[in-house]
């Protein structure tokens, strides 16, 4: 009888566990079958134990480093050590499983904000927990070819949703008709319109760096009125990333390896934010 009941508690917490994960991420059940039994796999736990309680985490030999989430999720390294940094809220080096969840959850399902403050980790190059000009530019040049380059050197469609899927489509069918030269020069306009139009709403003191709280002002709505974003430009390029796995974010790591993410001499030109900026 005694035996019976653990179970049945055991079980009820299970339940609870899960419903407050999939109701803080917007995961789905199988979303969290999926990542126990990963997380547990990789961390030397048995199948039976229940994660959403005391489960005998212990950060001195949990295999959740930053090398293992790399190796264990399939994510490039240089993504992945911007995805960890945002998961370690303790920043003890490794995750436990509720750090992992969530950030799996706020990654693959959560909100603009949550995509923005990703990118802004991993850009953020020399760790000052600020963007310059010459990031900012890195940032936008990378995403754009990058997502470009994925769509072109694909056999078919990418990304594990019908969004993704379009999304790439949609860039290898366009690039297939300009002509490579042309499509550069494209680039480089929209990386310029974008990195000024970044500037131009998020710079608020013109000191030529954005912090992490002035970055996320370009979700902000221009006026009570007006719910359109101040900054449409960095929605549309949020807007890759929306409805993929963390895989998706694989072209950006693959891309900063082959190319590199320093700066070009040119990045650190001043951006003037009272430029005219078209759309």
């Amino acid at each position: 009888m005694g035996n019976k009941q653990a179970a049945l508690e055991n079980q009820q917490k299970l339940e609870a566990g899960r419903k407050a994960l999939m109701s803080s991420t917007g995961l789905i059940e199988t979303d969290c079958e999926f990542l126990e039994s990963l997380y547990k796999k990789n961390a030397g736990i048995k199948p039976s134990v229940n994660l959403y309680g005391e489960y005998g985490y212990d950060p001195k030999v949990s295999r959740w480093t930053p090398d293992g989430f790399a190796t264990y999720m399939e994510v490039h390294p240089e993504i992945a050590k911007a995805m960890f940094k945002m998961m370690d809220e303790d920043g003890d080096g490794t995750l436990d499983f509720d750090e992992f969840a969530k950030g799996y959850g706020f990654i693959t399902k959560g909100s603009a904000a949550q995509r923005l403050n990703l990118l802004f980790k991993i850009f953020d190059l020399d760790d000052s927990d600020t963007l310059d000009k010459a990031e900012v530019r890195v940032m936008v040049r990378t995403i754009i070819t990058a997502f470009n380059d994925a769509a072109v050197s694909s056999s078919g469609p990418g990304g594990n949703s019908i969004a993704a899927q379009a999304k790439l489509m949609k860039a290898k069918k366009a690039a297939a008709k300009v002509d490579p030269a042309k499509l550069e020069k494209q680039f480089a306009k929209e990386v310029e319109r974008t990195t000024t139009a970044i500037f131009k709403v998020c710079d608020a003191n013109k000191d030529g760096d954005i912090d992490r709280k002035e970055f996320l002002t370009a979700l902000e709505p221009k006026s009570a009125k007006d719910p359109t974003p101040k900054c449409p430009e960095i929605v549309k390029v949020l807007n890759l990333f929306e409805g993929g796995s963390i895989k998706q974010w694989n072209c950006l790591g693959k891309f900063i390896e082959v190319n590199g993410a320093a700066p070009k001499e040119g990045d650190f030109d001043k951006v003037d934010p009272a430029s005219s900026i078209t759309t």
